[in-house]
């Protein structure tokens, strides 16, 4: 029974814009059912951000200084330097200049006055920009590591809209479905296992 916690299918090689999907038996507090977007993954190391996990707090709560006038959630993109905010979005470099493109019309990044201009202007927040405090790391190797005893699987399909607005668990589950029927059995695991 516990093959179906491991990920037999060969994985695709993690690069940027890559998505890391938890496996259901990961219990860490950041990272259970976690969908994670890598934005940065060398031979020094990954950056990720985890795409569905909403903090309490709103954007305004954090950028006292910049009037926000259609306000977001702020996610939590992992432990590592939760004071430090980041944005994906589907503006494009056309709006927030030096975007760099993630696939599927998702850009990591940008011009961070610009963002502030968009903000004030007015501009449209829900399903455009999704914005993430901290940021998940491994070092040099770490992460194929991980990979390789199947805590993550990895995917490189996109749904933008499913990555911009998606809950929690709706996240999740979209991305297990896209590796087929043979993990959909990773739905049923209980969120806590003590609940089984």
């Amino acid at each position: 029974m516990d093959d179906i916690f491991n990920i037999n299918d060969e994985q695709p090689v993690p690069v940027n814009g890559s998505l890391l999907v938890a496996k259901p038996t990961v219990n860490d507090d950041y990272f259970r059912r976690s969908v994670i977007m890598l934005v940065n993954h060398d031979d020094k190391g990954a950056m990720g951000l985890v795409l569905n996990n909403m903090s309490t707090l709103m954007l305004s709560e954090v950028l006292p200084d910049v009037k926000v006038v259609n306000d977001a959630p702020l996610y939590i993109g992992g432990p590592v330097n939760p004071e430090v905010m980041f944005y994906i979005h589907t503006l494009g470099p056309e709006v927030i200049p030096d975007s760099l493109p993630m696939g599927d019309g998702i850009y990591f990044a940008g011009d961070f006055e610009a963002m502030k201009k968009y903000l004030e202007s007015g501009g449209e927040t829900a399903g455009k920009v999704k914005f993430i405090a901290g940021y998940s790391g491994w070092s040099a190797g770490q992460l194929m590591d991980e990979i390789d005893r199947s805590d993550w699987a990895v995917l490189d399909v996109y749904n933008s809209d499913m990555m911009m607005t998606g809950g929690f668990i709706e996240t999740w589950q979209w991305a297990v479905s896209c590796f087929g029927s043979r993990y959909r059995l990773w739905n049923n695991i209980p969120l806590n296992p003590i609940d089984n």
